[in-house]
């Protein structure tokens, strides 16, 4: 009946009380032997009513160890095992665990224990032990581990453009045969593997990964494309009308970012990002298709077309949950040195991360 009163306490206090940023800690009790690794400095009020609480139901301060709230609570499990070593019942109140223990033997015979924490573990030699995992959790699909919640892996769309040497966008004029059609100059960024080093927690750290992204550069002339050793030219083609002229690249990337994050959770978080990505060339491609009396023609011819077999660029990202926005600015020339004009690529998309 005590544990029963002090539960309905509990859930509606909490309502009132129960906090989301607390910093956490550690705790172990081995048999009768409570250690507090690392003690949270922030003792809430709800801490403090519950403490008070317990005293009235159970009348002394060493019938307990430590209270303490953690995380939102929204909904509540209670049940009661009567096979360890120690009769205890559990209570789960949204991410929040608890425990209260009365030992069935030993010294200690009838002395009870109120433990609050996010994760809690019961072993059968009466051990129990209060681990942080840094808001990993069994039952908690949304929580993370410190070294997770990078913003690099998923699938992005971007607007592909040409930027001149004096950081402009070029004009058709400027360009010739490589004038773009920028509603059509889509490119394609699909990132699978991700790392992220933390240097304050969830909050911030350094995030690298790998990468491919294809650049699709639309013409709007109708132009065939060829490329010597050292040089990238078009040559009109008068005999048939394109209606569809695409010369893209393809690289292998990789980043070095340094990410911010407003929430450890990442459907909840803000993330801002910036840094540099490093591609290596793995291929190049030119595509045209046209019709000849109503009949669909075809023609696709692979070749690097002098692009650079290296590329650089600064990245820059912000977004909310798995949605993005970002910009990246070319460090490298699109082709190289003396092949083509001296343009550097701008690319700006949204990245949906998973």
């Amino acid at each position: 009946m005590k544990h029963l009163v002090l539960f309905g306490f509990l859930v509606i206090s909490s309502t009132f009380f129960a906090q989301k940023d607390l910093t956490k800690r550690i705790v172990q009790i081995r048999g009768n032997d409570t250690t507090i690794i690392v003690v949270n400095e922030r003792m809430d009020k709800m801490d403090s009513i519950l403490t008070e609480e317990m005293k009235k139901i159970y009348g002394t301060d060493s019938m307990m160890t430590h209270v303490d709230v953690f995380l939102k609570m929204d909904s509540t499990m209670i049940s009661q095992d009567g096979e360890a070593a120690m009769d205890s019942i559990k209570v789960k109140i949204g991410n929040m665990k608890i425990v209260i223990l009365e030992d069935r033997d030993g010294n200690a015979k009838g002395q009870k224990r109120m433990i609050i924490d996010e994760r809690v573990i019961i072993n059968e030699d009466r051990d129990i032990s209060f681990q942080d995992k840094d808001f990993q959790d069994d039952d908690c699909n949304n929580c993370i581990s410190k070294t997770n919640n990078a913003v690099w892996s998923g699938v992005g769309l971007t607007a592909n453009g040409f930027l001149n040497a004096q950081d402009k966008l070029a004009t058709g004029t400027e360009l010739g045969f490589l004038e773009l059609d920028p509603a059509r100059s889509i490119g394609v960024q699909l990132n699978l593997l991700e790392k992220r080093f933390p240097i304050i927690k969830g909050f911030l750290g350094l995030t690298t990964g790998l990468g491919i992204q294809w650049n699709r550069y639309a013409l709007k002339g109708n132009y065939d494309i060829t490329a010597t050793n050292d040089t990238i030219f078009g040559v009109e083609n008068t005999s048939v009308q394109y209606s569809k002229n695409v010369l893209s690249s393809a690289y292998i990337q990789a980043p070095l970012l340094l990410q911010i994050n407003t929430n450890k959770n990442p459907s909840e978080s803000w993330t801002i990002a910036a840094g540099v990505v490093g591609g290596i060339r793995i291929g190049g491609l030119h595509k045209t298709k046209w019709e000849i009396d109503g009949n669909e023609s075809k023609d696709k011819t692979k070749d690097d077309f002098n692009f650079s077999p290296f590329s650089a660029s600064l990245m820059a990202l912000v977004g909310y949950g798995q949605w993005n926005v970002y910009m990246t600015y070319n460090l490298t020339d699109v082709f190289n040195e003396g092949s083509a004009l001296s343009l550097r690529g701008v690319n700006a998309g949204i990245l949906l991360s998973f």
